[in-house]
């Protein structure tokens, strides 16, 4: 009655990781097997011996009672040979192998080595008794992944040396799916009053119902100082924080999406301005990067003081977005580098340089790479889009090469460039950190996990005088 019961919780907590996008690949030994799959999925293939016959019930290496009831993989004077199984783990982004060990006679090693695509290669050796614990690396999760157990010494020349191996586990995570984001909200706003930035928003996922944070912001036509968002009503599950340089207001759980959802439909814009004007575009992101309507693109500062240029750019390089590849950013439009530069406080690297030929400034990441925007120095000719700081680039000092976002303490443009050296410079010049822009390399996922809105304070009609007529029908 207690295996059962223990059976029953495991196959529970298998039911629960696949339900939440974990998958497990067991073999418990709990049968004299090589086709055992005790986890949510199936191995591929069974348990292969090398240097002698397989079959789990006879050999050097074999599935057998410990004590009595508990089986185990026994390995006992194995020298060359060694077990090897499949397992298909190329869709997942993080995995871990556990298991258990045993030597119950001898001084004899037993290394676990994964294929990694071109080679086995050992991961951990069993020397004694206990358990072990290796989060796979990214080679590692390959459709031809595999586990082979083999000698990790020498002289196994007693039949009396055994090494016992029990509950072999991989633990895989599903990469976590995008949610879908759909909004709707084309309003007009009057002076002195607030409308909803939004008249209707949904969120679905396909692996998740709740989550941490969602970003509502006004990613066109912002005006800091004047611009307000706010969170109406009451929200138990819900704070908000309001962001004036970036003009975002960050709804905070964790909550359900649907609470979210109340959340958004409860935010609220409004203007000091007695006269305000122009249209404020607004995203409403379920994530944490800053998404520009205008690019289609998201946007994020990663801190990281005194990296240095080649270093960021590779750092941006490794970074991904619900799947969309990330690199040093690529400024091409004033909307652009407004944005970026100011609203998603970039204040770091970007992903231009005139290292290979002095005053040929170009962009060496993305999908503008190779692109040349500007040639010469101060007062040089502008090619696309620049938005040097006032007397940049002016290559002080010789071998100031890479383009940097200027800091708001030596600058009147927001957002505008610098040139810095590779490793940055000092005081207000040090670098400190890099923006990283996601969307339009090839290969990117489609994504939709924003919803944009609009807003025209420019076409507020107020009615100040009306004329009534009432018509009486005669009897």
């Amino acid at each position: 009655m207690k295996k059962m019961q223990i059976f029953l919780c495991i196959g529970l907590l298998l039911f629960v990781f696949s339900l939440f996008g974990q998958d497990t690949y067991a073999d418990n030994f709990a049968v004299v097997s090589y086709a055992n799959n005790d986890g949510s999925e199936l191995f591929i293939g069974n348990w292969t011996e090398t240097g002698e016959g397989t079959s789990p019930s006879a050999g050097r290496i074999r599935i057998r009672e410990i004590s009595t009831g508990d089986f185990r993989l026994r390995l006992q004077n194995i020298d060359t040979r060694y077990i090897t199984r499949n397992v298909d783990l190329a869709a997942y982004s993080d995995v871990t192998l556990t298991l258990d060990f045993e030597r119950t006679n001898g001084d004899e090693i037993v290394n676990v080595q994964l294929f990694n695509g071109t080679s086995f290669v050992t991961v951990a050796s069993l020397n004694g008794t206990g358990s072990i614990s290796y989060d796979l690396n990214a080679s590692e999760m390959n459709s031809n992944s595999a586990i082979r157990l083999i000698s990790g010494s020498g002289n196994w020349n007693s039949n009396s040396e055994r090494v016992w191996v029990d509950n072999i586990l991989f633990t895989a995570q599903m990469p976590d799916q995008p949610p879908l984001v759909v909004g709707s909200g084309n309003q007009v706003y009057c002076p002195g009053g607030s409308v909803p930035v939004a008249q209707s928003i949904t969120i679905t996922d396909p692996d998740d119902t709740s989550t941490s944070m969602v970003y509502v912001q006004i990613s066109g036509g912002y005006v800091n100082g004047e611009d307000l968002l706010t969170m109406t009503g009451s929200h138990p599950s819900i704070t908000s924080s309001w962001d004036p340089i970036q003009g975002e207001l960050t709804l905070q759980g964790p909550a359900t999406y649907a609470e979210f959802e109340t959340a958004v439909l409860a935010t609220e814009f409004s203007s000091s301005s007695i006269n305000p004007s122009g249209l404020r575009q607004f995203s409403i992101t379920v994530g944490e990067a800053n998404f520009l309507p205008s690019t289609g693109h998201y946007y994020e500062f990663v801190s990281d003081v005194g990296i240095s240029w080649t270093d960021a750019e590779i750092a941006a390089s490794n970074r991904t977005y619900f799947g969309l590849q990330g690199y040093l950013v690529t400024l091409t439009s004033q909307a652009e580098a407004d944005f970026s530069g100011s609203q998603a406080q970039g204040v770091g690297w970007i992903g231009a340089n005139d290292n290979n030929v002095e005053g040929e400034w170009r962009w060496e990441t993305g999908p503008e790479a190779g692109t040349q925007f500007w040639s010469g120095g101060v007062g040089g000719t502008e090619l696309t889009f620049a938005f040097w700081n006032l007397n940049e680039p002016n290559n002080c000092c010789g071998g100031e090469n890479y383009a940097h976002i200027t800091d708001p303490s030596v600058t009147s443009s927001p957002g505008s460039w610098n040139d810095l050296s590779n490793s940055g410079g000092g005081g207000a010049y040090a670098a400190q950190g890099y923006v990283v822009e996601y969307g339009g390399t090839i290969g990117d996922p489609t994504l939709n996990i924003t919803a944009t809105t609009s807003i025209n304070l420019s076409s507020c009609s107020v009615i100040t005088n009306r004329r009534i007529t009432d018509r009486v029908k005669p009897n």
